[in-house]
């Protein structure tokens, strides 16, 4: 009922179909990869010489002391000169900036994909839990009118009829707030997929997550050779360095060297001429004080930032290995998979005077809340397998370790 609300990618009943859609049209992907289009065009530019000849052209009439008139004009060649590696400079931080684009385009491709799979499973289970409270609702609501029934026909007394109220509005309450969830939820998974067009409803599916599943190697050394965040933020520092370098050698004047040729009062004119700033007034130290706190604090934060990873990996692969124990806990204790008919047993079992009106709501309740409880282990245990494949930089490692 709530899905019909919302747009959906039509094929995307599986995780995996999820994941592939979103990284198929999801628009941060799509700007991403404009932003790349930009960064090569930066270093086109960057990579060409900094200044153009110049051609001026002087046409001068005169007139002579001796009389008569003298039709004159010069035309002069000037081209400007880098010094001190300028250029050099300018590209090589042209260079770290589109090596930096790519490799953030590359971050958001998994931040993408792993946002798909974590509105997924959060859809999954909460149209799970909107399910099961529909069916308590409804069955309690069946029971306070039965009961109100009773109470007309002298069989039940007030106090039956106040318990069955007060479950049935307990109930009422968690369906809303079910709602709620999943309507949330809906919004959040479209967001994650990038969805738009047709409004289409989905079956969310999820395989079986096998406890056993553990990254082949040490986890901190795959986060840090792995994830392109980080590499990111290296070729970043490298952008700055280079920056500070180039501000430093903007200390150093360029030269302006002209070629003249002209025609004078009838005589023929060449000459050469340079032309320098003198760095006087403004030696551009500012500027380079600037780049190299920039690059110093840049360095700065990328230390505390792979620090911060490693503190990632850490935690998630504790709350990895605790989920998957307390999945391998629930395995056990649940043994062979419960009746979907537990709530109609109960009922019955009222109907024919085993339990009474007290017991059967504890019965309900007690059967949705396992229910409920079972599949809050299982979900934890997907997005915990989500974040240990997000922080280590493989979004493959979600769809690993899994059983169809």
């Amino acid at each position: 009922m709530l899905l019909c609300i919302h747009p959906f990618y039509a094929n995307a009943v599986t995780l995996k179909a999820a994941m592939d859609a979103a990284v198929e049209q999801h628009p941060m992907l799509k700007i991403s990869k404009m932003q790349v289009d930009g960064a090569q065009g930066e270093l086109q530019e960057q990579g060409s010489y900094a200044y153009n000849p110049e051609l001026s052209v002087e046409p001068q009439r005169r007139r002579l002391n001796g009389g008569g008139s003298s039709n004159d004009y010069y035309v002069t060649l000037s081209q400007g000169i880098e010094l001190g590696g300028k250029q050099k400079y300018r590209e090589l931080s042209a260079q770290a900036g589109l090596e930096a684009v790519r490799l953030e385009s590359d971050s958001m491709y998994q931040q993408v994909s792993t946002n798909a799979a974590r509105a997924f499973v959060e859809l999954h289970f909460s149209k799970r839990e909107l399910v099961w409270r529909n069916q308590q609702a409804g069955t309690l609501l069946q029971l306070h009118k039965a009961i109100f029934r009773q109470m007309e026909l002298g069989e039940a007394n007030q106090l039956d009829v106040n318990l069955s109220q007060a479950s049935l509005t307990q109930a009422i309450n968690a369906e809303a707030q079910a709602k709620k969830q999943h309507a949330m939820n809906v919004s959040r998974y479209v967001m994650a997929v990038g969805a738009g067009g047709e409004i289409k409803e989905i079956q969310p599916e999820l395989p079986k997550l096998l406890v056993g599943w553990q990254p082949l190697s040490d986890p901190v050394d795959i986060a840090m050779n792995s994830r392109p965040d980080i590499t990111a933020k290296r070729q970043r520092l490298a952008q700055h360095t280079a920056q500070a370098d180039l501000a430093n050698a903007k200390r150093i004047p360029d030269v302006t060297v002209g070629l003249m040729a002209g025609r004078e009062a009838g005589d023929q004119l060449i000459s050469l001429g340079f032309t320098m700033p003198i760095p006087v007034l403004n030696s551009h130290s500012g500027a380079y004080r600037a780049a190299l706190s920039q690059a110093s604090a840049y360095k700065t934060e990328l230390e505390w930032f792979e620090q911060r990873v490693k503190l990632e990996v850490q935690e998630a692969l504790f709350s990895h290995t605790t989920a998957m124990q307390s999945l391998l806990a629930l395995s056990k204790v649940e043994g062979k998979p419960s009746s979907p008919d537990n709530i109609e047993l109960a009922r019955m079992a009222f109907d024919a005077g085993e339990l009474n009106i007290e017991e059967l709501v504890v019965h309900i309740n007690q059967i949705l809340e396992s229910r409920i409880n079972s599949a809050a282990i299982v979900k934890q245990g997907w997005l915990a397998r989500i974040r240990l494949a997000e922080v280590l930089g493989h979004p493959e490692y979600i769809l690993q370790g899994i059983k169809e």
